[in-house]
């Protein structure tokens, strides 16, 4: 089975585990970083179909990485989804697709996931 890829980005390892094994049980395609800089080196080699990424993170947060994103021609079209227990707002330097306020549960990020993804071209493949 096989899907969209997704690039999940969070610092904490019981919710990167977590979200990347839900995705995948769901058919997704996922790639995990731990830091923001992490997820700035897979970008352009994985080219995911979506960035799934906390917003709170040690070094680059979730917001630099967006605007990192945003500002490179190649990327810039990456829908982002943020998430984060903290901050209350999708606002980021750069536009988000969506945010999620942890904690979500399950069909929150699925149904997230899936609306992003349809609306960026996405199709998921079964």
């Amino acid at each position: 089975m096989t899907g969209s890829k997704i690039l999940v980005v969070d610092d904490e390892p019981a919710i990167r585990d977590f979200v990347t094994a839900v995705l995948e049980d769901e058919g997704y395609q996922v790639v995990a970083a731990h830091t923001g800089r992490r997820a700035q080196e897979l970008l352009p080699a994985e080219r995911p179909d979506l960035v799934l990424m906390d917003v709170m993170m040690p070094g680059l947060d979730g917001r630099d990485v967006v605007a990192w994103i945003r500002a490179h021609p190649d990327l810039s079209a990456v829908p982002v989804i943020l998430m984060s227990a903290a901050v209350r707002s999708g606002r980021a330097d750069g536009p988000v697709a969506a945010f999620l306020h942890k904690p979500f549960d399950l069909d929150q990020l699925l149904d997230t996931v899936e609306r992003v993804l349809a609306q960026h071209g996405a199709v998921r493949v079964e």
